[in-house]
């Protein structure tokens, strides 16, 4: 069984290596590249997904650990908190799509991550 520090240390992994690969995405972008001719896409791809899927299965391991019934509905802020996932999913296509947004990009993923972290921490609803 693993406990609630692992479940822990690993949301935070997964995290910090998703949003490493979307600041890498969007800085490259920025500086022109292209999916391409970015030598690291591959790398940034693959960073960015295991990123959101450690994330995402050890935040379930997390709320399992707080105490969540199979089957019970959950609370507004893990629904919040998933609506964000989704976001910094989808985020990683918006600088070679739309170039013109890779600085905002860069500067809403930290954004996500605090609102994100806010709901984790005070849980609000």
């Amino acid at each position: 069984m693993i406990s609630y520090q692992a479940y822990k240390v690993l949301h935070l992994l997964g995290i910090f290596l998703t949003l490493a690969a979307l600041a890498g995405v969007a800085l490259a972008a920025a500086n022109g590249a292209t999916k391409q001719s970015n030598s690291a896409r591959k790398l940034i791809s693959i960073g960015h997904g295991a990123g959101l899927l450690i994330a995402l299965v050890a935040g379930f391991g997390l709320l399992a650990r707080l105490g969540a019934m199979h089957g019970m509905a959950f609370p507004g802020w893990v629904w919040a908190k998933l609506v964000i996932w989704l976001l910094v999913g989808a985020l990683a296509a918006v600088p070679y799509r739309r170039p013109r947004f890779a600085r905002s990009v860069f500067l809403a993923v930290p954004l996500l991550g605090t609102i994100a972290a806010w709901l984790a921490i005070y849980k609000p609803f």
